[in-house]
């Protein structure tokens, strides 16, 4: 992402990024069927601006670079070709990465990631999710809203390390002050890009708790997910047996027009990627997401259950 040594100064970061904005926001909506929010663009500035030290800070120190649909603002990123003809929605989604869930971040330690939530393609992403791919895969959140404010709760927590551990241990590592001031170089057009997208329409509805990922908004009418349950669930799907009756119901509420246990339930299936259950697991979370009008979520299923076996997710 970064262009020279120095990197760009913010204003003709800024500038780059927002002019090749639209053109990644048409790409992007036509791949994905989703909206994509202007602080992504920022984001971006904010990578093809750093410094060398504050470059040194965020890959040593915080172990962060830009990954998965932030690529179409590189030089060139609208242009390039997937390996094999395959659907660019795989690009950097893991094999149990929700539906909800579009990598723009990566990590270095466990498959980090993080992404852009969705709760619902006809609305802007809700804040920024994470998801240690390479470990137990749950997929969590800070509510973070933007990817910068992702970054300052990330040097947060760098900075308490070294107060807790003492900072003989981070001898010769890039100091914190170069990020620091580019994050703050970045600020005020990070919150004037929230401004003009204007609110965030699920960021703070409630959602219940579920074992594995982040709770669903659903409406109403949508019935009960039984999230409470979900932990005892996916102790009942290490058997066929005691799993059959959970998906038969289901299966019930989805045809009864009540989608939100098929929506669970198929999360559930998801996340624990047994063969067994993949067809099930499709079907559930296709059926739900089309029934709530979500249907570029069941897209997103379909391809990713129909590749879920690739051996590397970088497709480009």
């Amino acid at each position: 992402m970064r262009t020279t040594p120095e990197g760009l100064d913010p204003p003709t970061a800024l500038a780059t990024m927002e002019a090749r904005f639209p053109s990644v926001e048409e790409h992007f909506r036509r791949v994905y069927s989703l909206r994509l929010p202007r602080h992504l663009a920022v984001y971006a500035a904010f990578w093809a601006g750093l410094s060398d030290n504050a470059a040194r800070c965020l890959s040593e120190r915080l172990g962060l670079s830009p990954w998965g649909i932030t690529e179409y603002f590189e030089d060139g990123g609208l242009d390039r070709v997937t390996r094999d003809g395959l659907d660019e929605r795989l690009h950097c989604r893991f094999r149990r990465d929700p539906a909800e869930f579009v990598t723009v971040m990566g990590g270095d330690t466990d498959g980090l990631h993080f992404g852009l939530w969705y709760d619902d393609p006809a609305e802007l992403p809700s804040f920024i999710a994470y998801n240690y791919a390479r470990d137990s895969a749950e997929t969590w959140s800070h509510h973070a809203p933007t990817l910068l404010h992702e970054i300052r709760i990330r040097l947060a927590d760098a900075k308490r390390d070294v107060e807790l551990d003492g900072p003989e241990h981070y001898e010769g590592m890039p100091p914190f002050e170069p990020l620091e001031a580019a994050l703050d170089a970045y600020a005020d057009a990070d919150a004037a890009a929230l401004a003009a997208d204007g609110p965030v329409t699920w960021a703070g509805a409630p959602r219940p708790r579920v074992a594995i990922t982040i709770g669903p908004v659903l409406p109403e009418d949508a019935g009960d997910p039984r999230a409470a349950e979900s932990g005892e669930r996916l102790d009942t799907y290490r058997d066929p047996a005691r799993a059959a009756p959970v998906i038969a119901a289901a299966r019930s509420e989805l045809a009864a027009g009540r989608p939100a246990l098929a929506l669970v339930v198929g999360g559930e299936l998801h996340w624990l990627d047994a063969d067994e259950y993949r067809p099930e697991s499709t079907e559930l979370l296709t059926g739900a997401y089309r029934a709530l009008g979500r249907d570029a979520l069941a897209g997103i299923v379909e391809v990713h259950h129909a590749h879920r076996d690739l051996r590397s997710v970088d497709i480009f």
